[in-house]
């Protein structure tokens, strides 16, 4: 298990998951400011991984007992033999902490809730680094998660249980394949003795990509 601090967080970022435009005003920033201190005092992000053998037949792509349907997997995966899979949270604190604040300054939930989002995503790539540093002279894909493409929510439950993340990250998955709690992440980093070709990512695998309300604004998450 990975345990990292959560270090000053992405404010671009955060204010993008707000849809806020501009620069912001000073007391929104003092807001922003108090919620990022609040936050990194609450959480407590932590990483497990394991890496599994990539198996190719008739049926398709699995790794260990964890089968990968779909072609975007399929191609995100082109020319790798192992995968990393990760579980990443920052903890049932940090998810208490928005809920808190919900219930009577929904301004502030809100803030804590973009600036949580922002930090899973910089906590999954300090881990990413640190899985180089463990793993010299091989070469990664991107992170692509359950949801990305035609890649199932439903996989939810295996990857936990394969991570055994409810016994070291306290993690679950609701009925509907929604991680509890909620600022967590899992995904699948393909791994290979040669180099990669770069594969799409982002707009291009998002289900959301339709409906996007940062793609209609001419940005990305």
């Amino acid at each position: 298990m990975l345990s990292l601090s959560l270090e000053s967080i992405n404010r671009k970022e955060a204010l993008r998951y707000m849809g806020y435009h501009g620069e912001p005003d000073e007391t929104f920033t003092t807001l922003v400011d108090e919620c990022e201190k609040a936050l990194q005092k609450a959480a407590q992000p932590r990483v497990i991984y394991r890496v599994l053998p990539l198996s190719r037949d008739g049926d398709g792509l699995s790794a260990g007992a964890l089968p990968l349907p779909g072609a975007d997997i399929a191609k995100h995966l082109e020319g790798c033999d192992r995968i990393l899979l990760m579980a990443a949270t920052l903890s049932g604190q940090a998810d208490q902490l928005i809920h808190r604040a919900g219930i009577s300054n929904m301004t502030r939930s809100l803030a804590l809730d973009a600036l949580a989002s922002a930090g899973i995503e910089q906590i999954c790539d300090r881990a990413e680094l640190f899985f180089q540093e463990q793993l010299p002279g091989v070469y990664f894909t991107w992170r692509f998660s359950p949801g990305y493409g035609d890649l199932p929510l439903k996989l939810q439950p295996r990857i936990l249980q394969l991570l055994d993340a409810q016994k070291r990250l306290g993690l679950t998955v609701t009925a509907e394949n929604i991680l509890i709690p909620r600022k967590s992440v899992t995904a699948i980093i393909g791994l290979s003795e040669q180099p990669l070709k770069k594969g799409a990512r982002g707009c291009a695998t998002c289900r959301m990509r339709e409906t996007c309300a940062f793609r209609k604004g001419g940005g990305h998450c």
